[in-house]
């Protein structure tokens, strides 16, 4: 395991309050003067974009915890007494998923639910996810939480009617996905309370999905639980437990990080009025305004990984076993890669951002996830003259690679036609 004090003096330390307010000076240092640190969590910090997107594709590096320390050891200081990470342990529904991460089962688990999201799939989807953005934005208030009418709203309904899941039960999705989100953040422990709010959450929603699907085995439903069914039916060795372990990988981690891209992205509309402006009168840029958001402010900051095999990378060595935290959002602003870096600009970079990842972990909702941000800010710039946040300082969620709004309150005029 790499040792964080054999480094030159700089320890990288991701609970530091300065570094949640403003990660991105740090990421700098990171980029210039330690390119492969050891880090917290006894992990290994990769923050150039080369050296990110060349580890994303690696197949000597996986997903499976469970060869590893890492949950072992808490983010914080090197001589902190180390819990075990999040109070949940790698014993329960929470370790067979990480065990799911790696191929073969990735594999056959990734083709199981690959077809609802390719591209042709999802740009049937558009009449939909407009219909549900225009819903959402009908009598838009003047004053409102953005977090709250798009970043929750906005994903869960178009999820959640994909997957055949009534409209009166998706409300349950949005608080158990900032609890299972958790789970999946890699971070320091939480208190008690909220360690055990997390494995509440994770037995609730795979009960429901457990439920759910048995109550369609043998069915005709074209719903995506319907239809994943059907598919897991062809696999030997998938049960009704596998697809529910899927629909809970599908749902959960995508509404979580979802809300954080939608709310990252009003917050930069927010502070680029002219940017505002001409998507409301050219929804065209619609790509290039979401790719922007997602250089600059990616929804996750860190992508980890186990190390397989021996990776020689900077002069050391990672061994099997370290854990690898891939810094995309270090990575997004590297100055050896974009120029003018910090600054949104759209349209000026050649090489595309690692928001969604690279190599066979590529983000499967890529495509929907595009799709349902593009149409919501698209609705608000037609429908918004002017967006202002409240305040200074935006509230951020708690945690460490997660990042977005925890709220998002905001004052709007109405576009003018």
């Amino acid at each position: 395991m790499p040792d964080p004090a054999a480094n030159t003096g700089f320890f990288f330390n991701p609970t530091d309050p300065e570094f949640r307010r403003d990660p991105y000076p740090v990421y700098r240092k990171l980029r210039d003067e330690h390119p492969l640190l050891p880090g917290p969590l006894s992990s290994w910090v990769v923050s150039r974009y080369d050296d990110v997107e060349f580890l994303l594709r690696d197949r000597r590096l996986g997903k499976d915890l469970g060869k590893s320390q890492f949950f072992a050891q808490p983010a914080g200081a090197p001589d902190e007494e180390p819990p075990p990470f999040l109070g949940l342990g790698m014993d329960g529904w929470d370790g067979n998923l990480f065990k799911l991460l790696d191929p073969p089962d990735h594999t056959t688990l990734r083709s199981l639910v690959a077809a609802p999201f390719t591209p042709a799939a999802v740009d049937t989807l558009i009449k939909s996810v407009t219909a549900v953005v225009d819903e959402l934005l009908v009598d838009l208030p003047p004053r409102f939480d953005a977090m709250e009418l798009l970043g929750a709203m906005v994903p869960v309904r178009v999820l959640g009617d994909m997957m055949g899941i009534p409209r009166d039960d998706q409300k349950l999705f949005v608080e158990w996905s900032t609890e299972i989100a958790r789970l999946l953040e890699l971070g320091a422990p939480p208190p008690e309370d909220l360690a055990a709010a997390s494995q509440r959450a994770v037995a609730e929603c795979t009960e429901y999905f457990v439920r759910a699907l048995e109550e369609r085995q043998g069915g005709d439903g074209t719903d995506l639980m319907s239809t994943l069914l059907r598919v897991a039916d062809e696999i030997d060795g998938l049960t009704v437990h596998h697809v529910a372990a899927m629909c809970v990988l599908l749902i959960v981690p995508g509404l979580d990080t979802f809300a954080n891209l939608i709310g990252n992205a009003v917050v930069l509309l927010a502070q680029h009025p002219d940017v505002l402006n001409r998507l409301a009168g050219d929804p065209g840029l619609g790509d290039d305004v979401l790719d922007e958001v997602l250089r600059l402010e990616p929804p996750t900051h860190a992508s980890w990984r186990v190390v397989n095999e021996p990776i020689d990378l900077h002069g050391q060595t990672m061994q099997t076993g370290d854990v690898v935290l891939l810094m995309l959002a270090a990575a997004n602003r590297d100055e050896r890669t974009f120029g003018a870096p910090d600054t949104l600009s759209l349209g000026a970079h050649g090489r595309k951002h690692l928001s969604f990842g690279r190599g066979i972990h590529y983000c499967l909702g890529d495509n929907l996830s595009r799709l349902m941000a593009k149409e919501a800010l698209i609705g608000l710039a037609r429908r918004c003259g002017s967006v202002e946040l409240e305040g200074d300082e935006v509230d951020l969620k708690p945690g460490l690679w997660l990042r977005g709004p925890a709220r998002l309150p905001v004052t709007v005029t109405a576009r003018v036609s």
